[in-house]
């Protein structure tokens, strides 16, 4: 294995995520690998070393991780950073010994390690719920139970069904109630399957079976803005500055695949500019209030998370929907906000360079008055 220049006076800023080589191919970073690429252009113009490792190999001696030199990604026993940036897909990998032992390292050697865990949903409501000022934000949502569910289908007409741990849209359920009967919609491995009932009998039994002993939500329906005929959400990323202030990096529209009712990119879901869409339904000068209102909600969330979570958050994405009376809602709140925007546009993203940001201002400010 090479072994890189490293200047030790620089952050050292790593991705901890899975990482998969074939032979001849190098090594793939999945639905991450343009970002990493861009925090390594990032970090590299900043004068730091970046690197992506994986759980399997680390030591209190070294990692053994893939870090970028001349056209391709290199393995390497490479030092300690002082930053990681958790990027691990599955949750179940954030509750096992192997990561357990990783966080103890890190505590160990005074790694910083941010966004360390998913979030919950029912945690995240629980946190914003503490903020009156929020409460006209969120829309009714409880713990699921079956009782609390058809007493809540005497109030709205259509209810959502959300996995507690759930990512990218999936394992959601739509239920709509129209004259008696209901509709259950659901995204399987073959796209959206609808299933309707005519008795509350037979949609209890199916429910049961779908959802199982897994904890979930249920959710006040919204009556969401539609773009050509799609649910329409906003995804805005914000990024903390330092110890007590966060930004805003980024927004966009986010408009539901066709027959899809999540506008996830992962169901098919495409993206659109924010300013656009919503002066197609505002007007101009309305759209830009609405987008700034977006905007400090976001940040209003993002400070209440940061306030309640255990360890650090450095990047949140938040989803918010508007109504068709032009109401915002908080949808939900992300610590692990999709990457996967496919190949590099040749620019580095904003969230790149905040991420990358932080850790240099962080180590900055930790050595200022040093002896």
């Amino acid at each position: 294995m090479t072994q890189p220049v490293i200047d030790h006076t620089k952050p050292i800023i790593a991705v901890l995520t899975e990482v998969s080589e074939k032979d001849g191919e190098g090594p793939s970073f999945k639905n991450i690998h343009a970002f990493c690429e861009e925090l390594n252009e990032y970090v590299t113009k900043n004068g730091g070393f970046f690197y992506v490792f994986t759980l399997r190999n680390t030591s209190k001696e070294a990692f053994i991780g893939y870090y970028f030199e001349g056209t391709q990604w290199q393995k390497a026993s490479l030092p300690l950073p002082n930053f990681v940036y958790n990027r691990i897909h599955s949750r179940r990998t954030e509750v096992s010994e192997k990561f357990t032992s990783f966080m103890e390292l890190a505590y160990e050697f005074n790694i910083e390690v941010f966004n360390h865990r998913f979030l919950s949903k029912w945690e995240v409501h629980k946190w914003v719920s503490q903020k009156n000022h929020l409460h006209a934000f969120l829309p009714e949502t409880y713990l699921y139970k079956e009782a609390l569910l058809l007493e809540l289908l005497e109030t709205y007409n259509a209810l959502y069904i959300k996995p507690l741990n759930g990512s990218q849209g999936r394992g959601i359920y739509l239920l709509q109630k129209e004259q008696g009967s209901f509709n259950l919609a659901y995204t399987g491995k073959e796209g959206l399957k609808q299933q309707p009932f005519t008795n509350v009998e037979d949609l209890k039994a199916a429910l049961v079976q779908k959802i199982g002993p897994k904890p979930h939500l249920v959710q006040q329906g919204i009556d969401l803005l539609k773009w050509e005929k799609n649910n329409l959400d906003f995804r805005v990323l914000c990024h903390r500055k330092n110890t007590q202030e966060w930004q805003v990096t980024s927004v966009v529209a986010r408009s539901s695949a066709e027959g899809q009712f999540a506008s996830n990119l992962a169901l098919g879901g495409k993206l659109l500019r924010p300013h656009m869409v919503l002066s197609s339904f505002f007007g101009k000068e309305m759209a830009a209030t609405k987008l700034a209102l977006m905007k400090e909600l976001a940040l209003e969330s993002s400070a209440c998370v940061s306030e309640h979570v255990d360890g650090l958050m450095v990047e949140l994405g938040i989803d918010i929907g508007i109504d068709v009376l032009g109401n915002l809602w908080l949808i939900e709140i992300n610590s692990k906000p999709s990457k996967n925007h496919g190949e590099r546009s040749g620019k580095i993203r904003p969230s790149a360079r905040a991420i990358i940001d932080y850790c240099f201002t962080n180590i900055d400010s930790e050595s200022e008055g040093e002896i």
